[in-house]
């Protein structure tokens, strides 16, 4: 199939007229006709529907206008990339961050690696929540992203682990608790529990509820965070204890303290995310060197 046939398709399904098409293309309207009339013979079905005053798309038209639109558009991109090659500008990468990954200092260091073994790309952070973000990578304006599974939009795009993430418990420095080396999920019944809102991880929101209802637990009385990685934050402020991925204790105030949940079955996996149709040389050269830094860095 040739390009210019889905040139020519794009345009006359964003025209709905052959010779309104035929006038933005530069061409004679007969040819145009001719042109689609091959393309449909091509593919073996009718992609228009020819109206009295113009055409609409069949069914079997609409799906490969879509697919044309991302192909094309796809393909637009590469020129531009060849384009600055030749013009010796550096390669660009949209690299996305869901918001409770952006303070891991793992992720941190994994970046930091990726920018030493490719000095050629100009990284370009952004931080979303995670359905954000995901919708992003499909619509590819993120080139690869850092999410936080479960995460019910993931099975949408491909990923690659990069490292488990266990819940830890955080309570205030002068809390029972603070002295102990671990708790059960069921010795939680009298505190307050900070959860984060919903609509901003709602795979990891529901995931950490069940754990907390299996254990009889039922957080009607908890208070919301404005981001999973702030419920530290407000630990330390009074407003109860919370159950956080060991990612974000790090580097915690030394008015909370951190304690291991014996059964907690929830674990948090981050991984690197990216359309699975995105196959441009320089998103694959960073995942091929996010998985070999990730073994380096677990030896």
């Amino acid at each position: 199939m040739e390009l210019r046939y889905l040139r020519y398709f794009v345009t006359v399904a964003e025209c709905r007229h052959f010779t309104r098409a035929a006038e933005k293309l530069g061409i004679a309207q007969p040819p145009l006709s001719q042109q689609i009339k091959k393309l449909e013979q091509e593919v073996g079905v009718p992609l228009f529907e020819r109206l009295s005053r113009g055409v609409a798309l069949t069914p079997a038209g609409q799906v490969l206008y879509d697919d044309a639109v991302k192909i094309l558009a796809q393909l637009d991109h590469a020129v531009q990339r060849v384009k600055q090659v030749a013009r010796g500008e550096r390669n660009q990468l949209r690299l996305g961050f869901a918001s409770s990954t952006v303070v891991s200092q793992a992720v941190l260091e994994l970046v930091r690696r990726l920018q030493q073994a490719h000095p050629e790309i100009d990284f370009q952070p952004i931080e979303l929540p995670m359905p954000a973000l995901v919708e992003t990578l499909r619509q590819q304006d993120v080139d690869l992203a850092f999410l936080r599974l479960p995460c019910y939009a993931s099975e949408h795009v491909a990923h690659t682990p990069l490292f488990p993430d266990p819940f830890k418990l955080v309570v205030p420095a002068n809390h029972v608790f603070a002295k102990q080396q671990s708790v059960t999920l069921s010795q939680l019944g009298d505190d307050p529990i900070i959860l984060f809102p919903r609509d901003i991880g709602p795979g990891l929101h529901d995931a950490l509820v069940d754990a907390l209802k299996g254990a009889g637990l039922t957080p009607s009385n908890a208070s919301l965070a404005p981001q999973l990685h702030s419920a530290t934050a407000m630990v330390s402020a009074g407003f109860g204890i919370a159950l956080v991925p060991e990612s974000l204790t790090t580097q915690l105030s030394d008015h909370v303290a951190v304690v291991a949940v014996e059964d907690m079955p929830l674990v948090s996996h981050v991984v690197l995310a990216w359309q699975r149709t995105n196959t441009a040389h320089v998103v694959r050269q960073c995942i091929h060197t996010a998985r070999e830094q990730v073994t380096q860095m677990a030896s």
